[in-house]
């Protein structure tokens, strides 16, 4: 690679290089910017040689159609598309004429065992679905406020909001916490993230809750009577130990015909970890920030693991299932890869404590925001849940 990389280096001194200036190195670069830049629509694969990743070009930030070429070290790709039957991690790029991109990794790995079938639908002319809110709350061991959306967050759980919502917790304050969400980062940037603690309801950034019941319940409450259901989700999953994966199948029910994307999340409970409590800035006397009954702040609940959504870099309303006729269904198959079952390790998971979330998004004035949302065991199923 870096043959052929020096040759086109050293061509661009020699010749007038083609519409845009030349860029190397660096992975994640921007397609709104300068230069020759590729960007990969996944950059993880299954080693089944149909699985593929799909690399697009752009020049000054204008997609290529033609006239560029990709490579895998020296090895040229034919087409805009990389699959693989061997395990590992591949670096590609591309040149233009005389001008270099960026490289980018694409990692293959095993191709995971089947999913299992959906659910059966037991009363499949009802759409009267159960809508639940979507809350994402955004927090780390070394956040000493996060305490205070702790407790706020533990009295909506025990109220009659309990069965509105679903809670997700995204630990990306500080990277030395044994929850840290390190493989989606830019959720952060997704949601404009302005501080910790926070909370968002149904990736909406102007759905936004302070550390306090009154706010929560607020933002809930402004959530529900934000728009109608649109459709219902049911899930089976299942869970290979020996493989090291949970697999699922997510089936969605229209309500009424429209666009619909969906997400997967991999939550894990009871993730020990010290956490940071300033002092109480409600009591003003210096006095610590105090857990309520039944909470515990080094325990933490609902730590998001793996967050498979990521419609952009900083986009995380889902994959397209394209339209659905109401009444009608459309599905779609999730695999998370799973750490070493372990407890109380950064690069291990308690696989006893995993579960996995499935959420719905629809569009609504432009913007995607989440519709419905599911929970469901790491080995087990959740059927259509309907209003009585």
């Amino acid at each position: 690679m870096k043959t052929l990389k020096t040759l086109a280096l050293f061509l661009i001194g020699a010749l007038a290089f083609v519409g845009c200036e030349p860029v190397d190195g660096g992975d994640d670069k921007d397609s709104s910017g300068k230069g020759l830049v590729i960007v990969a629509d996944k950059t993880t694969i299954y080693d089944n040689g149909i699985d593929c990743a799909t690399i697009t070009a752009y020049c000054d930030g204008i997609t290529l159609t033609e006239g560029f070429q990709l490579y895998v070290g020296e090895n040229p790709i034919e087409g805009n598309s990389f699959s693989s039957t061997e395990q590992g991690t591949f670096t590609i790029w591309a040149n233009y004429g005389t001008l270099i991109s960026n490289e980018i990794s694409v990692n293959v790995i095993k191709t995971p065992p089947p999913a299992p079938a959906a659910p059966e639908d037991k009363n499949p002319s009802n759409t009267n679905f159960v809508r639940r809110i979507f809350l994402t709350q955004f927090t780390g061991t070394g956040c000493g406020y996060c305490p205070l959306m702790m407790n706020a967050l533990h009295q909506v759980l025990t109220s009659d909001y309990a069965d509105q919502v679903v809670l997700a917790a995204a630990h990306l304050y500080n990277e030395s916490d044994p929850a840290f969400l390190s493989e989606a980062k830019t959720l952060v940037n997704a949601l404009s993230v302005q501080g910790f603690p926070s909370v968002y309801a149904d990736l909406s950034k102007s759905a936004l809750a302070d550390a306090s019941y009154a706010s929560l319940t607020s933002t809930i409450n402004k959530a529900m009577n934000r728009v109608s259901v649109k459709g219902g989700i049911a899930v089976s999953s299942k869970y290979y130990a020996e493989e090291g994966y949970i697999v699922l199948n997510a089936t969605v029910k229209a309500k009424e015909s429209g666009e619909f994307r969906v997400g997967a999340w991999l939550l894990e409970d009871g993730i020990e970890g010290k956490q940071s409590v300033y002092a109480d800035p409600y009591v003003g006397t210096g006095e610590l920030i105090q857990p309520l009954e039944g909470v515990n702040f080094n325990i933490h609940n609902n730590c998001v693991r793996l967050a498979e959504s990521k419609y952009s870099n900083s986009n995380y309303s889902g994959y397209s299932l394209g339209t659905i006729e109401a009444g009608k269904t459309a599905s779609r198959e999730f695999a998370f890869k799973l750490k070493d079952n372990g407890k109380g390790s950064k690069n291990a998971w308690n696989h006893d404590n995993l579960r996995v979330i499935v959420f719905i998004t629809t569009e609504e004035n432009g913007k995607w925001y989440v519709n419905n949302v599911v929970k469901c065991p790491k080995d087990g199923s959740v059927d259509f849940e309907y209003e009585n």
